[in-house]
């Protein structure tokens, strides 16, 4: 016994071996030892071995031996587990804490989640309560299997039953399945549960994840949270953050608190993305109140001092721009003094698209004669956008001139512009149609009869 308590189960068996060998009968405390220390090793043969001579020398296993034996059924196929339950029920043997623990323990080993949650209401109808670490495996195994509300309602009713409390890891595992499945109810009922009341702070990959959620329920609040404690971890604020910020304000129409939020990421040194601006663009492009609504906000921002960006002027240009509204962009380039600004590469590039959509040569060269004012070079957007704009006139030799100002700056041109330059000429019967299309073979670019069935049928 002295061995067996010490946990060394091979000079456990060497001593029973001994036992038996001097004839000294061994009673059912020293096979429930041996069965206790083969559960704790996992061996499962030995187990069944120990059962066997136990009944052999005419000893009846009790609920400790079938808690025991099961319990080192662990890591083995289904089958011995089942097998065990039966030899339990042939002797009658009732389950109890102990034995739940071991079968449920075996299910979750093998992750049988389905199965682990029936004996778990199985012992809730017969008023017995789960041992908490049995609990907590259940609630991992089902966030992890992504059943994130059952692991909240398994969690909350083992709470509600147990003296004890579930370790954080449980209710860190219910927020993570719950953000990765963008379950908001589950994440409003975990988050607070896992800052406030355990006192924990989760990882970047559960914050990521929970920012997520928030973004796509338009849960700003919950948002600003998570940014709070990114920052208490001092894990360093990135864009992709503050984009998942900004969505959540626009989801919920608070289209002035995501203006203001683009401030705040140049303050920090972050440069918003377009597709990050996106979420203002979709809020303000559906008609010309939302378009009003923004620029008016924007004055409102600008007067209270709380913090404009450049980047708001941008995107209410781009909805002007997408919504036909040559002027009222141009009027929002004009007013970029009044609020502290020079405009920058990407405004131009916006406006040269709204000068394409009304056909405007002449405001382009003036955008064009701005930008040397600001010293701004053009970049291979800008190119582009000038040779389409010349292609929507009735002459267009200077479509020709910007192509190979854009060679020359060291832009490869794109396919899309040669496509464009090919039909053009083929309209307009010109032979430079030929040319096109040989630069186009040069520059890899396929050339074949769907293409030149695209450009006429296009042209």
């Amino acid at each position: 016994m002295a061995a067996a308590n010490s946990g060394r189960f091979a000079e456990s068996l060497q001593a029973a071996a001994r036992m038996k060998a001097a004839q000294v009968p061994p009673d059912t405390s020293t096979y429930n030892a041996l069965l206790s220390l083969a559960a704790r090793h996992a061996s499962w043969l030995f187990s069944w071995a120990i059962v066997d001579d136990m009944l052999k020398v005419g000893f009846r296993p009790t609920q400790t031996t079938f808690a025991h034996l099961i319990d080192a059924q662990r890591h083995r196929p289904s089958t011995n587990l089942w097998t065990a339950i039966e030899r339990m029920n042939e002797f009658d043997i009732k389950p109890n804490v102990p034995i739940y623990s071991a079968i449920i323990n075996c299910l979750v080993a093998q992750g049988n989640i389905e199965m682990a949650v029936q004996y778990v209401f199985s012992m809730k109808e017969q008023g017995i309560i789960p041992e908490i670490a049995t609990a907590q495996d259940v609630v991992i195994l089902a966030a992890e299997c992504g059943y994130s509300r059952l692991a909240i309602e398994l969690a909350t009713y083992f709470e509600n039953t147990a003296i004890r409390q579930l370790e954080s890891s449980a209710w860190i595992s219910c927020l993570f399945s719950s953000a990765r499945n963008l379950y908001i109810d589950g994440v409003l009922t975990c988050w607070p549960k896992v800052i406030n009341d355990l006192n924990v702070l989760p990882d970047e990959g559960v914050c990521l994840a929970v920012l997520n959620t928030a973004a796509r329920h338009g849960s700003p609040d919950l948002a600003t949270e998570v940014l709070q404690v990114l920052q208490f971890t001092e894990i360093e604020w990135q864009e992709h953050h503050f984009a998942a910020l900004i969505e959540a304000f626009c989801r919920n129409r608070q289209v002035k608190e995501a203006l203001v939020t683009l401030h705040i990421m140049r303050t920090n040194g972050i440069t918003p993305l377009d597709t990050t601006t996106a979420f203002i663009f979709e809020c303000i492009n559906h008609d010309i109140d939302a378009l009003d609504s923004a620029w008016a906000l924007i004055d409102e921002i600008h007067a209270s001092d709380s913090g404009i960006s450049i980047d708001a002027l941008r995107v209410v240009i781009r909805a002007s721009v997408f919504m036909g509204d040559l002027q009222r962009a141009v009027g929002i380039y004009k007013a970029f003094s009044d609020y502290g600004f020079e405009p920058d590469l990407g405004t131009f590039n916006l406006l040269l698209q709204g000068c394409i959509t009304a056909q405007h040569r002449q405001l382009g060269d003036l955008l064009l004669a701005d930008m040397k004012q600001f010293t701004i070079k053009p970049d291979e957007e800008t190119y582009k956008g000038m040779i389409l704009l010349c292609l929507t006139q009735e002459v267009y030799e200077d479509a020709f001139y910007y192509l190979e100002e854009m060679k020359a700056a060291g832009y490869v041109p794109p396919q899309d512009v040669y496509e464009a330059l090919a039909g053009k000429c083929s309209a307009a019967a010109d032979s430079r149609v030929d040319m096109i299309l040989q630069e186009m073979t040069e520059c890899g670019y396929q050339t074949g009869r769907d293409l030149l069935a695209k450009i006429r049928g296009e042209w």
